[in-house]
C-alpha cells in the first residue's frame, strides 16, 4: 500500500468511526473516489475543463524559459509533452507551460472581497479590480524586495503527494538564508499592500501544473501518486537548484496567463 493509500485509509477510517463499526466496514468495502479537491470547478474552470474568467493580481516568479536557468522549465515541459501517457490527467486541465511560476505572495481576486483580511485594508470593498490593481501598484512605489538575486529553490522530495485542487510540485528554499529572505518579503508585502496573511512562515512554495476537474478513482490516485513522485525525482535530479529572477507584480484574467506589470527589485 502506498503512502497515498495509507493516508486515505486513515482519513476514511477516522471519518467512519463517528458512525460506528458499520460505517467503517462500509467505507472499507465500497469502492470510493479519491479525496481530490475539485473546488476549482465553478470558480476557475468549467466542469468540462474550459478555463473560466477569474481576474486578480499576484506576486510571482515565472520560470525562466530561455538560457542556462531554463533547465527546470524544460523538465516540466517534458511532463506536459507526455500528458497523454498519464490517463489520470484526463481528469484535470493542464496549465499552459508559458504560465509556469512560483507564487511569492497572493494578491486579490473577486473572492477576496468576501474573506476577512484578504482585501487590502483601507480600500473600499466595492472598488473595481482594475482600480485595485492601480492602488496596489501605487502602494508599492519604492518597495525593494530585499532578496539576494537570483532566488534559489529546490524540489521538496519529502512532501506528501498533493491532495488539493491543483497538481503542484512543492518547493523549498535551498538554505536557511534564502528561506528567511522569502519569509521576510512576504511579511513586508503584507504590510505594504494591506493584505493580511496568517502564514508568513508556513506558506508552501510550489509550481502549479494543472487543476483537477473530476475526482480520481482509487486506481487513478495510485497512478498519480507514483507519477508525482517520479516527476519530483526527475526534476530534482535534472535541476538540483531551480533559479528564479526577481518577483513580478502581475495581473491576470484567468489561470492561463499572468501579465507582468513590474519587477520587485
Amino acid at each position: 500500500m502506498s503512502d497515498y493509500s495509507r493516508r486515505r485509509f486513515i482519513n476514511q477510517f477516522a471519518s467512519a468511526s463517528a458512525f460506528g463499526m458499520a460505517g467503517a466496514q462500509a467505507l472499507m468495502t465500497v469502492p470510493a473516489q479519491a479525496a481530490i479537491n475539485t473546488n476549482a470547478v465553478g470558480g476557475k474552470f468549467h466542469a468540462d475543463g474550459r478555463v473560466k474568467k477569474y481576474p486578480g493580481n499576484t506576486f510571482v516568479c515565472h520560470l525562466p524559459q530561455q538560457g542556462p536557468d531554463s533547465v527546470a522549465f524544460n523538465a516540466l515541459l517534458d511532463i506536459y509533452r507526455t500528458a497523454a501517457d498519464y490517463p489520470f490527467l484526463s481528469n484535470a486541465t493542464l496549465l499552459p507551460p508559458s504560465s509556469y511560476h512560483m507564487t511569492v505572495f497572493e494578491g486579490v481576486t473577486e473572492n477576496s472581497r468576501k474573506r476577512s483580511g484578504q482585501w487590502p485594508q483601507g480600500v473600499p470593498s466595492d472598488l473595481s479590480l482594475e482600480a485595485c490593481h492601480r492602488l496596489m501598484a501605487e502602494r508599492l512605489k519604492g518597495f525593494r524586495s530585499g532578496l539576494t538575486q537570483p532566488i534559489r529553490m529546490k524540489v521538496d522530495l519529502a512532501a506528501p503527494t498533493p491532495e488539493g485542487g491543483a497538481i503542484t510540485l512543492p518547493l523549498l528554499p535551498v538554505d536557511a538564508a534564502q528561506s528567511r529572505q522569502l519569509r521576510d518579503l512576504r511579511r513586508r508585502l503584507s504590510e505594504a499592500t494591506g493584505i493580511r496573511i496568517s502564514d508568513p512562515d508556513t506558506y508552501g512554495f510550489h509550481i502549479s501544473l494543472a487543476y483537477w476537474i473530476k475526482p480520481l478513482t482509487p486506481e487513478q490516485a495510485e497512478a498519480f501518486d507514483r507519477a508525482h513522485r517520479q516527476w519530483r525525482a526527475t526534476l530534482s535530479k535534472t535541476a538540483p537548484v531551480i533559479t528564479l529572477g526577481p518577483p513580478e507584480f502581475c495581473v491576470f484574467k484567468d489561470m492561463f496567463a499572468f501579465e507582468r506589470q513590474f519587477f520587485l527589485q
